[in-house]
C-alpha cells in the first residue's frame, strides 16, 4: 500500500498542512514538532514526491560537489563536513570526481547546472582561464574550496597555506637549522603547491637564509613516491641540508623512507616537517612534525556559506571563510642544532 502525506499527518497527530510546511521548509515550526513529523515520516516510510516538492519550493534539494580525487583521505573528511551541513538543512549531495582535470570540472559544472542543482561546491587544484570563465557564466550559486578567486568575488573556504608553511619552516629555523630544503608540490596547484612554496621562501627571506635551488625540487603530485624521489634529488646535491620541509605528510613519509635507505637518521642528521597531519604522521617513526588543519571544518564552512546564499542571506563580495591551522611538533624536528659557521 502506498503511504501518503495523510498517513504521516495522522501518525504525528498534526494537519496535512503542517507536515507539508516541515517537508517543504516553507514556514518555521518548533523543533519538537519538526522532530515528531520527521519521526513519523521515517516510521511510515513516506517518500515525498521529489518533482512536486521541487515545483513548490522551486528547488531540487540537491547540492553538487566536485572533488579532485577520491583516494586522498583529506577529501573524505571534506565531504563529511559538507554532508553534515547539508543533512541539517535537508539537502542531499551529488558527488563527482574531476581527477584534477579542468576540462572535466567544466563539464561537471554544466551537468550540475542542467540537472538543476540548488548549489555547487567546487574543490579545484587549478583554476585555468577556461574554468574561471565557466564559473563566471554559472547561473547556480557556488562556493569554491581552497582558492581565492581574484576578480570573481566568489565565496570561498580557504586555509592560509602560505602562513602555515611559513610557520613550519620558521620552526626549523628556531631549532637552529640554517640549511633548509623543500620537496614541493606542483606549482599549478595554487594552494598546496604554490602557496606552501611561497611560505617556505618567506621564512628563509625573513631569517636572511640562502635559497639553494639544488635543495628544492618540484614534484608532479603529493604521493609517497613524490617525496621519495624528491629526497633522492636533494641528497644528490654536492652538499645536503640539515632539514627539509615537505608539502604534505605523504611526501614526508616517502622522503623518510629514502633517508632510512641511506642510513641518515631523523632528526639527528636531517629534520623533516610535513603538512596536513594525516593519520600516518603520528604512526611513522619518528613521528612527523606537521601542520594540522581540519578538512571536516573546511567542508562545514564551505557548506555553511552555500546555505547562507540559498537562504537569501546577504554576503559581501568575495566572502571567504578561513579554516584555522596549528603546528604540531613531534620527534622528526625535535633536536636543536647549533648554527653552522
Amino acid at each position: 500500500m502506498t503511504v501518503t502525506i495523510r498517513d504521516v499527518a495522522k501518525r504525528a497527530g498534526v494537519s496535512i498542512a503542517t507536515v507539508s510546511r516541515v517537508l517543504n521548509q516553507s514556514k518555521p515550526v518548533s523543533e519538537e514538532l519538526r522532530n515528531r513529523i520527521l519521526q513519523a515520516v521515517e516510521e511510515t516510510g513516506y517518500l515525498p514526491n521529489a518533482v512536486a516538492r521541487s515545483m513548490i519550493r522551486k528547488q531540487t534539494g540537491l547540492i553538487g560537489v566536485i572533488i579532485p580525487e577520491i583516494s586522498n583521505p583529506y577529501f573524505s573528511g571534506l565531504v563529511q563536513g559538507i554532508e553534515t551541513v547539508a543533512k541539517q538543512n535537508q539537502y542531499y549531495l551529488m558527488l563527482a570526481v574531476s581527477e584534477k582535470e579542468p576540462g572535466r570540472e567544466r563539464e561537471l559544472l554544466r551537468i550540475y547546472q542542467a540537472r538543476q542543482m540548488d548549489g555547487i561546491i567546487l574543490a579545484s587544484a587549478r583554476l585555468d582561464p577556461e574554468l574561471r570563465q565557466a564559473l563566471e557564466k554559472l547561473a547556480v550559486p557556488y562556493v569554491v574550496i581552497g582558492q581565492r578567486l581574484t576578480g570573481l568575488n566568489a565565496p570561498c573556504a580557504v586555509l592560509d597555506n602560505r602562513r602555515a608553511a611559513f610557520e613550519a619552516v620558521s620552526h626549523l629555523i628556531r631549532m637552529g637549522h640554517r640549511e633548509i630544503g623543500m620537496v614541493s608540490g606542483p606549482m599549478w596547484d595554487l594552494a598546496s603547491g604554490k602557496e606552501r612554496y611561497q611560505g617556505f621562501r618567506d621564512a628563509l627571506e625573513e631569517a636572511g637564509l640562502p635559497f639553494r635551488t639544488e635543495w628544492v625540487t618540484e614534484r608532479e603530485g603529493f604521493h609517497l613516491h613524490d617525496g621519495y624521489e624528491g629526497m633522492k634529488v636533494i641528497l644528490g646535491a654536492p652538499e645536503r641540508p640539515t632539514a627539509v620541509f615537505c608539502a604534505c605528510d605523504r611526501m614526508a613519509v616517502g622522503a623518510l623512507r629514502r633517508l632510512e635507505e641511506r642510513g641518515i637518521p631523523v632528526p639527528e642528521e636531517m629534520a623533516l616537517v610535513g603538512f596536513d597531519d594525516e593519520e600516518l604522521a603520528s604512526i611513522v617513526k619518528p613521528r612527523l612534525t606537521t601542520v594540522r588543519h581540519s578538512p571536516f571544518d573546511m567542508g562545514l564552512k564551505a557548506a555553511g556559506l552555500l546555505m547562507e546564499i540559498l537562504k537569501g542571506l546577504p554576503l559581501t563580495d568575495g566572502t571567504c571563510a578561513l579554516v584555522k591551522h596549528d603546528l604540531v611538533i613531534r620527534e622528526s624536528s625535535s633536536l636543536s642544532l647549533s648554527p653552522r659557521p
